[in-house]
């Protein structure tokens, strides 16, 4: 039995708030079921392979398995076989061969499956490198990003199943329901038109108030008071922008928008606030990585085997693709015998011992 003293409180059970995932989130988005995905790799990959590999889970995340360790013995029909009972809708593969770094995208179970080639990639550390002031990463992976897809719009097939398989990695978002505070991150994916690779790029939303000056900014974001021992007076700190530097631009009039009253959703030093009243603010996008140059070179019907649709360096015609198809089905039918034939086979030997 317990005993509470007198003048004592029972401890109440304390539930996450910052950390914790939504459950209407990790159910459902949109009224479907959300996708889940597992990112692996194929035999010997390089070190910074496998920080890449890292980089493209967290980019992922949530709805992906952040900690997977894969084992040598591991294939594809291992991963196949535990999709159905933990969910996984789409395999995110990496492997490496003399010729280069190669990224497959399947649908599992049935596919079909994109091949790409890696032709650069930027691990989100050389990102932050290259930037004066990296974003430290807070709360915003706990929320599925927004998928962007530019000049994506074509009658070119390859084209179309290339934007709906990166379309449906992530959860659908509906939009009377969705909540601005979980519009945290970005996934864009752009097509060059002239060489047909695909840039793949990571982005975090900030969202500040707008209209005001660095200092300023600093001044309601903070609640400590800045140091203003190298002025004289509040108004030079005011009007000198608060140490903003010639280089840092001006909030774009394309980029403010109007925050309703009780959002919570411009940030400040210690989360994001809710706003009393509604005010513009400026959104703007800090990307965090992984950065990649993908180039499309094939795309099988099936799981990583079946019909290929599209190939970059081979052209078949119309005569060959019908013997490929026919030979096809004669080694399913195949298949299909030697299965049946299986299974008559394990009745026979069970009737033989139950008789003897």
């Amino acid at each position: 039995s317990i005993v509470v003293r007198r003048g004592e409180k029972m401890a109440r059970k304390h539930r996450k708030r910052r950390t914790h995932v939504d459950e209407e989130i990790s159910e459902k988005t949109g009224g479907e079921k959300v996708p889940k995905s597992i990112v692996v790799r194929r035999g010997k990959v390089p070190a910074l392979v496998k920080e890449l590999i890292h980089d493209t889970r967290r980019m992922m995340l949530p709805f992906t398995a952040m900690k997977l360790r894969e084992r040598k013995s591991n294939n594809l029909k291992d991963y196949l076989a535990i999709a159905g009972s933990l969910g996984v809708s789409h395999l995110v593969c990496f492997s490496t061969t003399d010729g280069g770094t190669y990224l497959r995208l399947a649908k599992m179970p049935r596919g079909p499956t994109i091949y790409f080639k890696v032709e650069r990639y930027c691990l989100c550390k050389d990102v932050a490198a290259s930037q004066r002031r990296p974003h430290s990463p807070g709360t915003e992976y706990l929320s599925p990003p927004l998928v962007v897809l530019n000049n994506m719009q074509t009658e070119d097939r390859p084209v179309r199943l290339a934007a709906a398989m990166f379309q449906n990695l992530f959860p659908a978002i509906d939009v009377d329901s969705v909540k601005l505070a979980q519009c945290r991150r970005v996934v864009l994916l752009h097509r060059d038109a002239e060489t047909g690779e695909y840039d793949l790029r990571h982005y975090v939303v900030n969202v500040k108030p707008a209209g005001l000056t660095r200092g300023i900014r600093k001044i309601v974001r903070k609640r400590a008071l800045p140091n203003l021992s190298r002025y004289n007076d509040i108004s030079e700190y005011v009007t000198g922008g608060g140490g903003m530097s010639d280089s840092e631009p001006e909030d774009a009039e394309e980029s403010k928008v109007e925050i309703q009253p009780g959002q919570r959703v411009i940030d400040s030093d210690h989360g994001a606030r809710r706003n009393k009243e509604s005010e513009m603010a400026a959104v703007k996008l800090v990307e965090v990585g992984p950065r990649m140059r993908l180039s499309m070179h094939k795309i099988e019907e099936g799981f990583c085997e079946g019909e290929v649709l599209f190939h970059k360096h081979v052209e078949r015609t119309p005569e060959e693709v019908a013997a490929m198809r026919a030979e096809m089905q004669r080694k399913r039918q195949e298949k299909a015998a030697r299965r049946l034939e299986q299974q008559a086979n394990v009745l026979r030997k069970r009737k033989a011992e139950e008789g003897g």
